[in-house]
């Protein structure tokens, strides 16, 4: 009965394209979402690197004050 329900669920979201028209990698959509999506691709491309760069500098830091 599960299996049946899953299948339902995946063939009437397969059968319904049009609910999708918000796909910003589509590059369909208005000026304004690819001009999100793409900060929004930056900014989680850069977020780790300032999160480890923040880290680290908060490590020197503590180093520095410790000798």
């Amino acid at each position: 009965m599960a299996q049946l329900k899953q299948f339902l669920f995946v063939l009437s979201f397969s059968l319904t394209p049009g609910l999708a028209k918000a796909c910003s990698v589509c590059f369909s959509g208005r000026e304004e979402s690819l001009e999100a999506y793409y900060l929004t691709t930056i900014f989680l491309t850069l977020l780790p690197l300032i999160m480890l760069a923040s880290i680290g500098f908060w490590l020197f830091r503590q180093h520095q004050k410790a000798a």
